[in-house]
């Protein structure tokens, strides 16, 4: 099984946002949508910045909407 734990990059550095993410799916241009293995969503405003698959880390940007 591969899954990751996704974060959000912010002023005070990396905020988890949710763990055992299975699936990530841009929608629009600053939005993502993760799912996780338990079939929950989380719609997110911003811009993928890194993925580390050593790591099992996906790393967010923060949109300037979420603010």
């Amino acid at each position: 099984m591969c899954e990751a734990n996704a974060y959000l990059i912010t002023p005070d550095g990396e905020e988890k946002i949710m763990d055992y993410v299975i699936e990530v799916k841009p929608k629009g241009e600053e939005e993502i949508l993760l799912t996780d293995l338990f079939g929950e969503e989380k719609l997110i405003k911003g811009t993928i910045k890194e993925i580390k698959l050593l790591d099992n880390k996906i790393l967010i940007n923060r949109s300037e909407k979420n603010e």
